[in-house]
């Protein structure tokens, strides 16, 4: 009889997205258990990350969340992992969100707020619904598809917008070609592209004739000329010039006229340097030495358009911010470019889709669900200390972990039900636990790094007996302290730590008795970027009223949720500062309440008292405690996430260079899964995340042979 094959220990450190993402892809094939061995260590109580979620059980069950976390439309490999997440776990009808499409719902509706004249002005934007579903495409446009449907875009939007121009036009010269240079004359004769024209003026018919242009060429822009794109961006600067002059007068006065040109401006922009740069041939990565907005400049995009409210939505999309301070902009164009492409062009049904709980209950808990069936073994409450190599610095030897509490019972079973929902709770479940009323009295938080705790047991595992390879899913800011080894051996992990940034953020929460309309706000619900710093960021999330637990006495009208950065302390203090997690959190409230008073009427002016246009009314926040006045702002929720494993990294100019692949660690038996890897997508997301989780099982198991969106091409 032939020697039964010896399966292969995996030892998965940490429970953020990367990790089950991992997890997920190596238990997806038929034959895994007999080839592989998987055991997930996780700090606390959760799993999740930077996306844990957690359900409040002394507060009416409320949602509480690290931040603001909503999919985009774009993202296909995170919707492929959930969908088919979902189609297993097999959820009855009568459980809430048994299917995918119960647990995620199209949103199509932000709004940008602009600065114009010292006035806040809103602009809305409602993305077109289409019949796609996120998770069944196997690619993403190539950089020459985007040029393409920027085209487009841009033929839309005029199209959409041809209105305003009924009386602006008027006397203009009606189309006729006498004014193309020859050389673009004979080119559209030599391709055969015959024009029929509608009767508007030249510069828009250049419009017209650019985008059949685009359509005519090959997809493969290595076999295009040089002179076919001359003709494609002058044909567009023709344009773009023709624009400005008809709206330079009425600029900022004129909210569509702006609108419209920034829109236009930014879409030629984006191609000119695209084309110019070679990053059709090259890929995005060949220009994140450059600030996004530097490198908009550099290609001519005008001061009005470098710093609209779209391009300031992308920096606080992805809180880049050096330092959290944010007079530091600084975001990788390649990176923010890819990002804005694909998440504007190439979204699936809706541009956003909003979870219809909390993360953790929508993503985490069904994600630990299956695989627990699958029979991955899960040890909680396991900190990872330190990886120690081999002598030879070539392997990693021995992985040191702390146990943190003592189960009563072997297994820790971490779900409640909230409303027949499997969810995450905000705490640790303390009856499982035999340290638990002292955890619980001492109001220890055993996620955090500064915790004033003792370890109940101190585990080596060891190469060759606990585990043959290492999944590394625990994030950036955590590395330096867990990963000292690695670093001092290796020239590229020193420049990693050093060169790709992370940053702290900042969450704020908020349940009020008055619905939307009731608040004063008069448009659809709706996500909102670009606001007033730090909480420049806003969703409505009323929806979420219905899978809380709250009594019709304290029943909320509508449900809020901020984020932002958080600056950097002056200094970040040693883990034996006990106090320093309490600090931050009030500097994030004293924060959030300045922020509240001075910022929040001009999105909701009815939530002033009556008569007055300056103090609020804080009796319409929702308080079971029944506190008066400013006492309601107690019992919110605020977040400062300043834990090494939760700040968010950052996507700064000449920083993707020093990112490591997942397959690319050094080590023989180390693999990496995070957004802070090079996966392609470079800028961090959940997409991101999950993108590079996929990678670190290809790289293990073969599987899976095709992740989407991690090549330019």
């Amino acid at each position: 009889m032939a020697e039964t094959m010896k399966k292969k220990k995996i030892a998965i450190l940490g429970g953020g997205m990367a990790s089950l993402t991992a997890a997920f892809e190596l238990t997806s094939q038929p034959d895994w258990k007999e080839k592989y061995e998987i055991i997930l260590y996780q700090m606390g109580w959760r799993l999740g990350g930077k996306g844990a979620s957690g359900r409040n059980m002394n507060a009416q069950a409320r949602i509480e969340e690290h931040g603001l976390h909503i999919l985009m439309g774009v993202y296909e490999n995170t919707f492929r992992v959930m969908r088919q997440c979902y189609q297993e776990l097999g959820r009855s009808e009568d459980i809430p969100l048994a299917t995918w499409q119960n647990a995620f719902k199209p949103h199509n509706f932000i709004a940008f707020p602009e600065y114009i004249n010292k006035q806040w002005v809103l602009w809305p934007y409602d993305f077109p619904t289409n019949n796609l579903l996120p998770g069944e495409s196997d690619r993403l446009p190539s950089v020459w598809e985007s040029v393409c449907l920027l085209v487009e875009f841009m033929v839309e939007q005029f199209k959409s917008s041809s209105y305003l121009f009924s009386t602006q036009s008027e006397g203009e010269e009606l189309f006729d070609f006498t004014g193309i240079p020859e050389s673009i004359k004979s080119l559209l004769k030599e391709m055969n592209i015959h024009l029929e024209i509608p009767n508007v003026p030249y510069e828009i018919g250049l419009l017209y004739i650019a985008k059949e242009l685009v359509k005519e060429l090959p997809q493969d822009p290595k076999t295009h000329r040089a002179i076919q794109h001359h003709a494609l961006l002058w044909c567009l600067g023709q344009f773009r010039n023709w624009l400005f002059r008809i709206v330079e007068e009425i600029i900022e006065a004129h909210h569509k006229f702006r609108r419209l040109w920034i829109l236009v401006d930014l879409a030629y922009t984006i191609i000119q340097g695209v084309i110019v740069d070679g990053i059709i041939f090259d890929g995005f990565n060949a220009i994140d030495d450059y600030d996004v907005r530097e490198w908009l400049s550099k290609h001519g995009a005008s001061e009005l358009s470098v710093n609209s409210a779209p391009v300031q939505g992308l920096y606080d999309l992805v809180f880049s911010y050096e330092n959290g301070n944010v007079n530091q902009p600084n975001l990788a164009a390649g990176a923010a470019l890819r990002c804005f492409l694909r998440m504007t062009l190439t979204y699936k049904g809706a541009f956003f889709w909003k979870m219809q709980s909390g993360m953790g209950d929508t993503i985490f808990a069904p994600l630990y669900e299956v695989l627990k069936q699958r029979g991955v073994k899960f040890k909680f409450f396991h900190r990872v200390k330190n990886l120690k190599l081999s002598e030879d610095k070539k392997t990693i030897k021995t992985i040191q972990i702390s146990r943190q509490v003592t189960l009563k019972n072997n297994v820790y079973e971490p779900l409640v039900d909230v409303n027949k929902l499997p969810c995450w709770p905000s705490s640790p479940l303390y009856d499982q636990l035999v340290e638990g009323e002292e955890l619980k009295f001492r109001k220890i938080n055993l996620e955090s790094a500064w915790m004033s705790w003792d370890d109940v047991e101190d585990i080596e595992l060891n190469v060759g007996e606990d585990f043959d390879s290492v999944v590394l899913g625990i994030s950036l800011g955590a590395l330096k302290y867990i990963c000292q080894e690695l670093i001092e051996a290796r020239k590229e992990w020193q420049e990693m730590v050093e060169k790709v940034k992370t940053v702290q953020t900042q969450a704020l929460q908020l349940w009020l008795k008055p619905s939307l309309p009731e608040l004063g706000w008069m448009m659809p619900n709706p996500v909102i970027d670009a606001y007033a710093h730090p909480f420049n960021t806003w969703a409505d999330m009323s929806h979420l009223n219905v899978s809380e637990g709250w009594s019709s006495e304290h029943y909320p009208g509508s449900i809020a949720y901020f984020c932002g950065p958080l600056e950097e302390s002056e200094e970040i203090p040693a883990f034996v500062d006990n106090s320093f997690p309490d600090q931050e959190m009030n500097r994030v409230k004293e924060t959030a309440l300045k922020w509240f008073q001075q910022n929040i009427a001009i999105l909701w002016p009815k939530i002033t008292l009556p008569k007055s246009s300056d103090i609020l009314n804080w009796n319409l926040l929702v308080d079971s405690k029944n506190g008066n006045g400013l006492e309601r702002f107690n019992s919110q929720f605020w977040r400062a996430n300043i834990e090494p494993s939760e700040r968010y990294v950052m996507s700064l100019k000449g920083s993707t260079k020093y990112r490591l692949k997942p397959d690319a660690s050094g080590f023989n038996n180390l693999y990496l899964a995070g957004d802070w890897t090079l996966n392609g997508i470079n800028i961090s997301s959940l997409e991101a995340t999950v993108t590079s989780g996929m990678q670190a099982s290809r790289v293990i198991s073969g599987f899976p042979q095709k992740i989407v969106g991690e090549s330019d091409f």
